[in-house]
């Protein structure tokens, strides 16, 4: 994973958790061989107004059906977060300046080991050879506060910068 993305707008955390092999095993039906990733990033000092940590889950190898492989990871992500409450969407957004199109949501989550919830706008995408969750943990806020097209061309911005060829 870069040390930055969203040209440059958040930079990485080198101590979060290191990919979680499991990801791969479990998307091996649909990317043939899978190598799992995983960033979490803070935003810069400039970016502070933006917010909490942006994570990027994902997985790349040779991705046998994009649609499905998507479909598929945010299946597992969401059953490995003891399924959020989606809020708004799934949403279909092309970025301005994109011809690839990425389905958007935002979730409330409930956090492990308490009954509080989190708010998390995400969005994810598959092509060829990556199958990939951006998500953005977000303060209170209501839902429909939430500007998914602007989130989605940050996306469109990450998606370039972490894309495996």
């Amino acid at each position: 994973m870069p040390d930055t993305v969203a040209k440059g707008r958040y930079k990485r955390d080198h101590d979060a958790a290191d990919p979680d092999r499991t990801l791969a095993e479990v998307m091996a039906g649909q990317v043939q061989d899978p190598t799992a990733a995983f960033g979490a990033y803070d935003p810069t000092v400039a970016n502070k107004q933006n917010g909490l940590v942006l994570t990027v889950t994902g997985v790349y190898g040779t991705v046998l059906s994009p649609v499905t492989a998507r479909d598929e990871l945010v299946k597992v992500l969401d059953k490995r977060d003891e399924g959020p409450n989606v809020l708004v969407g799934p949403r279909v957004i092309t970025p301005s300046g994109s011809k690839e199109p990425l389905q958007c949501r935002v979730a409330e989550r409930k956090m492990p080991a308490s009954d509080d919830t989190s708010m998390e706008a995400s969005c994810t995408w598959a092509d060829a050879s990556t199958v990939v969750k951006v998500a953005k943990a977000m303060g209170p806020v209501d839902s429909a506060d939430v500007d998914l097209d602007a989130f989605a061309s940050v996306v469109g911005a990450i998606r370039e910068e972490v894309r495996v060829a």
